[in-house]
């Protein structure tokens, strides 16, 4: 059998949807756990896997929403990503969100939020979480480390769990797997409503403007809202004049702002940046090259 740490580490070599999917989702099921469904994606609300439990005696459904996350959960005063304050407000979010039950033609709200991280819950994030609960707030809220998910592992769906990582398990440690997790497929699964609101506003410019934007987007990112004309010009391998009609265009569309000679993106055109933003993301959170965010960003909006 697998060390709880050897598992920590295979889990954290995994994207955190694939291991939410992968490995979280069948084990929840094997658990006994009812309706377990993997909901993972940018419109979510903050869950990756649902579930429901039968309260008694009258056998009501209350639903659980999870959200995995890679890593420690620390306290940040900033509400940084992966800090308490983070979750809280995620939290929030879920607890409203209306699940319907076709079943029964019902509505349904989610009554706890779990947290999973695959590793700890640091000292001071733990008293501010106490904290919290003494006080009578946050206790619909519940928190899952990395060594109480190794353990249920353990316990629930070992076997499982080592064919799974069968190729990754070695003398010497963990070899991650080579195989690009972050492709057209994933990306249209989890950012589908951003993904054809982008379609529908290249389809309003020409090619050419298109390229005017594109060139744009590949040189804004999420510390940079704008790039120099001349940086435009060189990229686009053109005078100012040759292309200001176009421009001109673009900006009573209200898709570009130029002040002081810096082009940024606006109105309902921000949301090309906001696409590749996250596709760099998830590039990044998954180990993959962030590099590829052009291509990728390019072959969704053929």
């Amino acid at each position: 059998m697998l060390q709880k740490e050897k598992i920590v580490e295979l889990l954290e070599s995994l994207h955190e949807h694939t291991m939410a999917k992968d490995i979280i989702v069948p084990l929840l099921r094997k658990m006994g756990l009812k309706g377990v469904k993997y909901t993972g994606g940018d419109e979510e609300q903050g869950i990756d896997i649902e579930y429901y439990e039968l309260t008694q005696p009258e056998n009501l459904k209350s639903y659980v929403g999870i959200q995995c996350k890679k890593g420690s959960l620390v306290y940040s005063a900033t509400g940084a990503k992966g800090s308490v304050k983070d979750v809280k407000n995620q939290a929030e979010e879920a607890f409203d969100k209306e699940i319907y039950d076709i079943s029964d033609r019902s509505l349904h709200y989610i009554s706890r939020f779990i947290v999973v991280v695959t590793g700890d819950i640091n000292e001071h994030a733990r008293r501010v979480i106490d904290k919290a609960r003494r006080s009578g707030k946050d206790r619909r809220i519940d928190y899952w480390d990395g060594d109480r998910l190794a353990e249920y592992i353990q316990d629930n769906y070992m076997e499982e769990s080592e064919s799974y990582f069968s190729s990754q398990i070695t003398e010497e440690g963990v070899e991650r797997d080579e195989t690009e997790i972050i492709d057209i497929e994933y990306l249209k699964d989890n950012f589908a409503k951003k993904i054809e609101q982008s379609k529908k506003i290249k389809a309003t410019i020409s090619g050419f403007e298109w390229s005017i934007l594109r060139a744009v987007i590949k040189h804004i990112d999420a510390f940079s809202s704008s790039v120099e004309m001349s940086d435009l010009l060189v990229e686009l391998e053109c005078t100012e004049d040759y292309i200001h009609e176009e421009l001109l265009h673009l900006i009573n569309l209200g898709y570009l702002d130029i002040e002081d000679y810096n082009v940024s993106l606006s109105g309902k055109a921000s949301i090309f940046s906001e696409l590749s933003n996250e596709i760099t993301e998830e590039l990044v959170d998954a180990g993959e090259d962030p590099e590829r965010v052009d291509e990728l960003f390019n072959a969704l909006l053929k």
